[in-house]
Order: structure tokens, then C-alpha cells, then sequence
């Protein structure tokens, strides 16, 4: 009896250490985390104790009744200690409770399995002469006993931990909210895992005329049949998790897809608008300096010499012209537009802005996916610049190798980052949201479309943030085609 007892307390101590450790990665802390998981490991310790031990020696708690009051503790305990998130913390307690009651029968089989070694080995010692004491047998039997309670211990933690671990593993969005039909679909292996559990436990032990009967002695084959359901029930509850977050990815991934496409489209219906201004814009500046220089001399011719009043004002004239010209010549007019206006909407943001950016002219890479990681980029790095104090600049540098071409974008910022171990892409502290959004994972759709990728930097300098993104695309040269 006090075997039986001893095995059941250490289960619920490790019930306890892993159900706090599990929870705390899909849920947030209302305290600290050192205080929140010692807090909860010794009161669901406790209540394990009073009521599934004390209690049910007077009033027997029945196996539905248990499942049942175990869900409702670990709910109002998350109530207590993390906040608030209906949907997540169902998920996290129907699973823990499924892989806690399915774990528990395949710990049962290895207990039978052993409890029959130990007999077998007891009773050769016994022919053989190596005990011939009762109280030889006592200590032998005491060695099998408390050698039994550790296997059996270790068992159920490597289980339970080692599903645990894979579910917290596989389930890579937490930071997302749970629909209510989401929910439903990961709660539902795990409630068919607890009913096969209750049905299991009913089959294992049975009354006939008035004698226990255990399922193993009567049907042999269930030694191996138990385990493997209970096998199949955990992998169909990991199957579940690994198909919901692929369907994420899925509807993430063709979110991002349509927007990119929209952005092309978008670039596409201006690019001709684009190419008319500037061509007016070139003919313009062209004609307007003529006008200028001609009207120049000839005040100059008729008035014999050059008034200073004149003078000035055909100089702001001047001026006035010189800011239709395009600071960057990229080769291009598409870029040299966005790199026009980006440089304007820094300077408003008092942000320095360094260009020297030449589009490839050898190389096969659609326009409109330069445009598309210019534009990202560089509406990122604004972004972040605007948000840092003090002086903060811009830099853009592109340069072609052989076939590559890179594009490279730097900028200050001043938000602690951390990198989405998933993506490899920045992530903000700040209610886990990522930095620069949607806008760069385009940036690296449209570098892995030319069999390319992208590379962060960040890095700290004079007290100073750095975020360093490079873009490489591979661009086989028109000459060969």
C-alpha cells in the first residue's frame, strides 16, 4: 500500500513542476516567472494530496469526476496567475490532461511487465537458495519495490515531458489569438484521448464473482495493443498542432502574397505615369534653363550691364528649377522616383539620407521587384529612424557581382529586437510584433524569387543602434541568354 501511495505522490509532484512549466509557455505571467511557477507547482501539489488522497478515502472521486475536477483546478489556477486568454488556456489544459491520463496507462503496462519480472526473479532466488530468511525477502522485495518506483517515476516524466515539449515546440504562434472554431479543432484529439483514457481504465480492471481481474492477465495481447493506442492518441494530438500551424503559415503566407501582388500591380499602373512625368520633367528642365539663360543675356545685352535685383531673382529661379532634378540617377525612373520621394520624406523627418544606388542594366531582375524591396525598405528604415532621438541618418548603397546584385539599406533605431527563431526575422519586444511587418518578408519573397535571400545586421556602435539589411538577388546577364 505504501508502495502504491508513494508512486501516486511522486506522480503528482511531477504533474505539478510540469503542468507550471508547460503553461508558462503559451500563457503570460501575471508576476514574476520564478514566483508564478513555484506558487503554482506547491498549491496544485497540495490540492492533488488533499483531494485525489484524503478526500477520496471518504467520498470516492470517480474517473470522469477527476478528469473533471482536474480541468476545473487548472483553470481557475491560470485565472490567478496569467492573464486572461480563454481560448489558449483550454487548449493548454485539455492537452495537458490528455497527455497526463494517456501517459498514465502506458507507465501501468511497464508496471505489470515489471511487477511479473520481479515475481519471476523472487521466485528463482528462492529455488536457488539465495534467500532462505523472511527477512531476506523483505529487503529484496523492498530493493524491487523502491526500484520500482523510480523506473516507473522516470517513465512518466520522460512521456508526459517529451509531449509536452513537442507540443510547446510545434506550436510556434502562440503570440496568435485563437479563433473559437480553432479552438475547437485542437481541443478535440485531446477530449477523444481522454475518453479513450476512461474507457481504457475501465477495461484494465474489472470484477468477476467476486474477483479482481486485471486485463493483462486475461487478454495478454493488451500489453501491447494499450501502448500503441495510447501512442497513436499523443501523435494524433501533435499531428493536430503541426496541421493547425501549417494552416497559419499557410493563410499568413497568402496574405503576404496578395498584398505583394497588389503593391506590383499598383506599380505597374503608375510605371507609365511615372515614365510620362519624367520625360516631361527632363524637357522641362531642359527648356526652363534655356528660357532662363536666354532672358539672362538678354537683360544683360539691354540693360549694359547686370542688375542685382535681376540678377537674384533669376538665380532663384534657378533654384527653383534645380529641384526638379533628381539628386540620385539610378538608370531607371521608376527608382529614381522612389528614391525621390523617400529621400524628401526623411529629410521632413530630419533624417539624413545617403543614396548611391544604380539599378543593374545586364542583369534579368524585373523592376517592380527593385521598386517592391526599395519601397519596403526604405519605408522600414524611415520608420525606424523617426522613432529614435537624436541625429539618425539613412544609408542605400547597391553593387553587382558578376551575377549578384545587393542592396543594401542601414539605418538607425532604438527598439529593443529579437529574432523570430521560426522566420529568422526581426521581432519587437513590444507586444511581440514584428518590426517591419509584412514589408520584409516581401523584401525576401522578391530575393527568393532570383534565387536570392536576405541578411540582418544589428549592432551598436557609439551608443548607437544599427540595422543592417542586405538583399541579394542572382540576375543571369542578358549576354548569355
Amino acid at each position: 500500500m505504501s508502495e502504491i501511495l508513494l508512486l501516486a505522490v511522486s506522480i503528482y509532484l511531477i504533474d505539478a513542476i510540469l503542468s507550471g512549466v508547460y503553461t508558462q509557455r503559451f500563457l503570460k505571467e501575471k508576476y514574476s516567472k520564478g514566483t508564478v511557477l513555484a506558487i503554482w507547482g506547491t498549491v496544485y501539489f497540495l490540492i492533488q494530496i488533499v483531494i485525489f488522497e484524503i478526500l477520496d478515502s471518504r467520498l470516492p472521486v470517480g474517473k470522469v469526476a477527476g478528469i473533471i475536477l482536474n480541468i476545473c483546478i487548472l483553470l481557475f489556477m491560470q485565472f490567478l496567475f496569467f492573464k486572461k486568454d480563454i481560448h489558449k488556456q483550454f487548449f493548454v489544459v485539455s492537452s495537458f490532461m490528455a497527455g497526463k491520463e494517456t501517459v498514465k496507462y502506458m507507465v501501468s503496462v511497464f508496471s505489470f511487465m515489471f511487477n511479473e519480472l520481479r515475481h519471476h526473479i523472487l521466485d528463482y532466488f528462492i529455488v536457488e537458495g539465495m534467500i532462505k530468511t523472511l527477512k531476506t525477502l523483505h529487503i529484496w522485495a523492498g530493493i524491487f519495490n523502491f526500484t520500482f518506483i523510480i523506473l516507473c517515476a522516470l517513465l512518466y516524466v520522460l512521456l508526459l515531458s517529451g509531449f509536452l515539449r513537442l507540443i510547446s515546440k510545434k506550436f510556434v504562434r502562440k503570440d496568435c489569438l485563437l479563433q473559437t472554431y480553432e479552438n475547437v479543432f485542437l481541443i478535440l484529439p485531446c477530449i477523444c484521448a481522454l475518453c479513450i483514457s476512461v474507457t481504457i481504465r475501465m477495461m484494465i480492471v474489472s470484477v468477476e464473482h467476486g474477483m479482481t481481474v486485471i486485463i493483462f492477465d486475461t487478454v495478454p495481447a493488451t500489453k501491447f495493443w494499450i501502448p500503441v493506442i495510447c501512442a497513436l492518441l499523443l501523435s494524433a494530438i501533435v499531428a493536430t498542432v503541426i496541421l493547425f500551424q501549417k494552416l497559419v503559415r499557410y493563410n499568413e503566407e497568402r496574405e503576404r502574397r496578395a498584398l505583394l501582388e497588389i503593391q506590383v500591380r499598383q506599380m505597374q499602373k503608375e510605371i507609365v505615369e511615372i515614365q510620362d512625368i519624367y520625360t516631361d520633367m527632363r524637357g522641362l528642365r531642359h527648356d526652363m534653363r534655356s528660357h532662363i539663360a536666354n532672358i539672362s543675356l538678354l537683360v544683360k545685352n539691354a540693360a549694359g550691364s547686370v542688375n542685382g535685383e535681376l540678377e537674384s531673382y533669376i538665380g532663384k529661379m534657378e533654384t527653383t528649377v534645380s529641384k526638379l532634378d533628381f539628386t540620385c540617377q539610378t538608370g531607371h525612373p521608376i527608382t529614381d522616383m522612389i528614391i525621390h520621394r523617400k529621400r524628401q520624406e526623411a529629410e521632413k523627418k530630419q533624417i539624413r539620407f545617403q543614396a548611391d544606388f544604380t539599378c543593374p542594366p545586364n542583369l534579368l531582375i524585373d523592376i517592380y521587384d527593385i521598386a517592391v524591396i526599395l519601397n519596403n525598405a526604405l519605408e522600414n528604415a524611415i520608420e525606424a529612424c523617426h522613432k529614435t532621438k537624436g541625429n539618425k541618418q539613412i544609408k542605400l548603397h547597391s553593387y553587382v557581382k558578376g551575377s549578384l546584385f545587393f542592396i543594401e539599406v542601414e539605418n538607425d533605431f532604438s527598439e529593443d529586437l529579437i529574432i523570430d527563431e521560426e522566420s529568422g526575422l526581426p521581432v519587437s519586444s513590444k507586444g511581440n510584433e514584428k518590426l517591419h511587418g509584412i514589408g520584409i518578408s516581401n523584401i525576401q519573397r522578391c530575393a527568393k524569387k532570383y534565387m536570392g535571400d536576405i541578411d540582418i545586421v544589428i549592432s551598436a556602435a557609439d551608443g548607437r543602434k544599427k540595422f543592417s539589411l542586405t538583399v541579394m538577388m542572382n540576375g543571369k546577364p542578358a549576354a548569355f541568354i
